[in-house]
């Protein structure tokens, strides 16, 4: 058979259509034959997987995966509640979709029956617990959590020494509005204080 019959799919790897187009003359035909077959899922209207053989059959490939597909490999990063509530200054949120910051698409999307919130919106390359920091005060009324409350912890957590308070001040003013930065800036001041 030929390469355009057989085309070599990594398992957990996610295509868009046209990255079919290599292995053949009507990437849509390809995909709906593979689909047949067993090689490829399909997430989405024009996003597809290789499925992962698991000991439990086949799984799909993680979230960061079927996400860098549908996003064309652009940059993006997962945020919410999962990150937000493992800072340890209160939240308990829960979503039923996965929050996405990145650089190209605004909305909700549904991969493979998993739920996207994506919106774009600045943020670093390699973002640190100090951002997450910021853009959980940013979306403290998503997390469920007061900002009061938040603020009285983030003292605190600033007095345990727990955060980098120079990195801290960096993020909300870089990503943070002014309102952010200014919040940031009393709860150093107030750890700075004595007790």
């Amino acid at each position: 058979m030929s390469l355009a019959a057989q085309p070599n799919l990594e398992p957990g790897r996610a295509y868009r259509t046209r990255e079919l187009r290599r292995f053949g003359a009507n990437p849509a035909r390809l995909a709906k034959r593979l689909v047949r077959e067993g090689k490829l899922q399909q997430a989405a209207h024009g996003l597809f997987y290789a499925p992962v053989q698991s000991r439990f059959g086949q799984a799909p490939p993680p979230e960061e995966e079927i996400l860098r597909g549908f996003l064309g490999g652009s940059s993006f990063v997962l945020t919410g509640p999962p990150k937000w509530n493992a800072l340890g200054l209160g939240a308990t949120a829960m979503f039923a979709s996965t929050l996405v910051y990145n650089q190209k698409r605004t909305g909700e999307f549904t991969f493979d029956g998993r739920r996207f919130l994506l919106r774009r919106v600045l943020f670093p390359e390699n973002p640190s617990p100090e951002w997450f920091l910021v853009d959980l005060l940013q979306h403290h009324d998503m997390a469920g959590v007061s900002l009061a409350k938040l603020a009285d912890r983030l003292v605190a957590t600033l007095r345990e020494g727990r955060w980098n308070r120079d990195r801290l001040r960096e993020m909300a003013d870089r990503y943070g509005t002014k309102a952010t930065l200014a919040l940031v800036e009393r709860c150093l001041r107030a750890a700075s204080d004595a007790p």
